[in-house]
């Protein structure tokens, strides 16, 4: 009989220790995973996972701050949560509140752009994101290495998590330190061949406005081809970018004569400066060149480039090419 009564107690302890470690966790935390109700929240660079905690505690988003505090702890994924305003749901669990802010579609501080874009169209693109204040200044500048003060190029395509309010000159720097790094990376800062690192900026400029990714090494090649023999590089997207167009597959002869220093057609040798701001691939290009001898390519088809130093071949494939202009191939 004591020994059933012992068994019954020892039942009764043990429930009690489970409700109470159950309600507990309840009143350090919250059930749900979502809610109607937001809140913006900001997180500032270098900001802890304690102080995060804080914010949303004090925004009322979660329970207590040491749930939140013990999962970013245990979570490496924690380093990942970005500056900028981030949209979180109020009164969510810490866990779900902890997964909503490394959601990149709820932070409002997120910046970035393609490849190949220029400097016009990124400063409009981050003008128009409301992220940043101010103009930009003339003090922002490449590194002195490349010994030029255009920073078309020097935008390196990448993410930037920005909070609300920065201003467009640290904006802008950002993009800088980031190519800065691509540059090393790739080693055009050391120079290759005889060219110096801002030439072969241009050339990767070029490479990442004229082809795709796998042709980026024949392409490079077909350049240092040509400015060996002194023949004219006729790069169609140097006179789109004198022109400010975009998208023409095919150029009319009379853009081919615009007096512009762009126009590689008119003028030998290359452009005086990029022609707007390549990846990391195509840097890499620049000073990876593929082994050949070709002089000519064209793009007979999408994903169908063709090389070749024969003359005659590349007007076949020309051929080839405004069969399939005709047809409709390049109309997506």
């Amino acid at each position: 009989m004591r020994r059933l009564i012992g068994m019954l107690l020892g039942c009764l302890a043990f429930s009690l220790s489970a409700i109470l470690i159950h309600n507990a966790f309840l009143l350090n935390d919250y059930r749900a995973t979502a809610s109607d109700q937001k809140i913006k929240i900001l997180i500032k660079p270098g900001d802890s996972g304690t102080k995060i905690a804080q914010k949303l505690y004090e925004s009322g988003v979660i329970k207590a701050s040491k749930v939140f505090n013990k999962i970013a702890i245990n979570d490496k994924r924690s380093r990942s949560i970005s500056p900028g305003i981030h949209e979180i749901d109020l009164k969510i669990s810490a866990r779900a509140a902890f997964e909503q802010l490394l959601d990149n579609k709820r932070n409002r501080g997120l910046f970035g752009f393609k490849e190949g874009l220029r400097k016009s169209e990124i400063l409009d693109l981050l003008l128009k994101s409301n992220l940043v204040k101010g103009s930009l200044s003339k003090s922002i500048k490449p590194h002195a290495r490349f010994g030029t003060s255009n920073l078309e190029g020097f935008l390196f395509p990448a993410q930037y998590t920005f909070v609300p309010g920065l201003s467009a000159d640290d904006a802008i720097q950002q993009m800088i330190n980031r190519f800065d790094l691509a540059a090393k990376a790739s080693k055009i800062d050391q120079g290759y061949s005889g060219f110096t690192p801002h030439e072969l900026l241009i050339i990767a400029s070029m490479l990442q406005a004229e082809g795709d990714e796998q042709d980026f090494s024949k392409i490079a090649r077909v350049i240092y081809n040509r400015l060996k023999i002194g023949m004219p590089l006729q790069i169609n997207a140097t006179i789109d970018y004198a022109m400010n167009l975009r998208g023409k597959i095919r150029l009319p002869y009379k853009s081919l004569e615009i007096k512009s220093p762009y126009n590689t057609y008119r003028y030998r040798g290359l452009p005086p400066g990029p022609i707007g701001n390549p990846g990391q691939a195509a840097l890499e290009a620049a000073v990876n060149p593929a082994d050949g001898q070709w002089l000519y390519y064209v793009t007979v088809k999408p994903s169908d480039t063709r090389f070749t130093k024969s003359f005659d071949e590349f007007l076949v494939w020309v051929s080839e090419f405004k069969k399939n202009e005709e047809a409709g191939l390049f109309n997506d």
